[in-house]
C-alpha cells in the first residue's frame, strides 16, 4: 500500500508501480495506492481540508474494506503519509484493534517529518495558518509527539500481540539533500533508520530500476515476503484442534454449515457479518490471517466466508472461530445452536 505527502496525489507512485510490475521477482506483489485530499488552500466554502485523524479515520476503512483480501500488507509512505499511518496505528490501539494489525508486515517511511519541517515556518504561519493537515508539519507538535511515542511503544518496540499492542517493524529513510525535512527529522528515535540518496521529492521518484529507493523497497519486500511472521512467545495462541488418534475429525459440508448459519438472527445485516469477521480476525490474528472478500447478498458472503475457513491452512482452527464468534454474539438462540451441532466443538 502506498501513502503520498502532503500536497501531493497517488501519481507520486506511478513510476514505482511500474518498476514493481516488470520486476519478475515481484509477481506476488500487487500496488495499491491510497488518496486523501490535500492542499494549501481549500477556495469551497461547502468544504474542508481533512485533518490526519480524519485521513487516518479514512485510511482505516480503506484497509478494512479495499484491501480485506490481502493476508500481508506492506505500507509505503512518502512525507506526511508517514504521519498519517502513524495516527492510523495509535487510533487502532486505542480502539483496542490492534491484533487487527498482524497483516502488516512492515512500514517503510521515506523522508517523514518525524520531527516537523521548519523550511519557510514563519511563511507558512502567516499564510497556511488555518490549514489542519500544515499545522501537524510544524516542528515540536504536541500531538504528533505523543502519537510517536505510542507507535514506539505499541508498535515498533511490542513483543506481544495484545488488543493494544502488536509488533510492526518499521524502517525510516531520510533524502540525503532533503532541506526540506532535514535527515535529523526523518529518522527521529526509530531505530531502524538510514538515509537513502535525493532531496524530499527525488527520493520517491523511483525511475530506473538502479534507484537506491527502489532497490531498497524490492529487497524489504521480498524479505517480509518470506514465510510467516512467527508469534510472539508470550502470546495465546488461536484455537488449533489436537487430537489423541492422530486423525483430523470430518469436516462439515459447506452448505450445512451456510443453512445453518442463516439461521442466525441479524446475519443478514452487513454491519453483523462484518463484526463477526473481526472478531474471527482477532482470534486468528496471532498465527493466521483471515480476509474473505465482501459481498452484499447474504448466503453469498456466507458461502465466501466458510468456504476460506475450509479452504484455510487449518480449517479447525477457522471453523472454530466462526463458531465462538457467532456463539459470543448470540450465545442463546436456536439458530446459534443448530450451527453448533454442524460444526461441533473444535476446541
Amino acid at each position: 500500500m502506498l501513502i503520498h505527502g502532503f500536497k501531493s496525489s497517488p501519481a507520486t507512485w506511478d513510476s514505482f508501480r511500474l518498476l514493481v510490475a516488470e520486476a519478475r521477482e515481484l509477481t506476488f506483489v500487487r500496488t495499491v495506492p491510497f488518496a486523501y485530499d490535500t492542499a494549501i488552500w481549500s477556495f469551497k466554502p461547502l468544504r474542508m481540508l481533512p485533518s490526519i485523524d480524519t485521513a487516518a479515520d479514512s485510511l482505516k476503512e480503506f484497509l478494512d474494506t479495499e484491501c480485506q483480501d490481502f493476508d500481508r500488507l506492506f505500507l509505503v509512505t512518502h512525507s506526511q503519509g508517514g504521519l498519517i499511518v502513524q495516527r492510523f496505528l495509535t487510533r487502532m490501539a486505542y480502539e483496542g484493534r490492534a491484533a487487527d494489525l498482524f497483516r502488516i508486515r512492515r512500514i517503510a517511511m521515506l523522508a517523514c517529518p518525524n520531527n516537523g519541517s521548519e523550511i519557510a515556518l514563519p511563511l507558512r504561519r502567516l499564510l497556511v495558518r488555518h490549514n489542519p493537515q500544515e499545522i501537524q508539519l510544524r516542528p515540536l507538535n504536541e500531538q504528533v509527539t505523543d502519537t510517536q511515542r505510542t507507535v514506539l511503544r505499541d508498535f515498533v518496540y511490542a513483543t506481544n500481540i495484545s488488543e493494544r499492542t502488536c509488533p510492526i517493524p518499521f524502517s525510516v529513510f531520510a533524502g540525503e539533500n532533503d532541506n526540506i525535512v532535514p535527515p535529523a527529522s526523518a529518522r527521529s528515535v526509530f531505530p531502524d533508520a538510514a538515509v537513502l540518496p535525493g532531496d524530499h521529492f527525488s527520493i520517491v521518484h523511483m525511475d530506473t530500476p538502479t534507484h537506491r529507493t527502489y532497490t531498497t523497497l524490492r529487497r524489504l519486500i521480498c524479505e517480509a515476503s518470506r514465510g510467516d511472521r512467527n508469534p510472539p512467545a508470550n502470546r495465546r495462541e488461536p484455537r488449533i484442534e489436537t487430537h489423541t488418534r492422530g486423525e483430523e475429525p470430518d469436516l462439515p459440508t459447506l452448505f450445512a454449515v451456510v443453512n445453518a448459519a442463516e439461521q442466525v438472527s441479524d446475519m443478514d445485516d452487513p454491519e453483523f457479518r462484518k463484526l463477526l469477521l473481526r472478531l474471527m480476525r482477532k482470534q486468528l490474528a496471532p498465527l493466521y490471517g483471515f480476509t474473505p472478500g465482501y459481498q452484499a447478498n447474504t448466503r453469498d458472503h456466507l458461502v465466501e466466508i466458510i468456504q476460506r475457513c475450509l479452504d484455510h491452512r487449518n480449517p479447525n482452527a477457522a471453523l472454530g472461530a466462526f463458531l465462538d464468534s457467532v456463539v459470543s454474539l448470540r450465545p442463546d438462540e436456536r439458530g446459534t445452536v443448530s450451527l453448533r451441532s454442524v460444526i461441533g466443538e473444535r476446541a
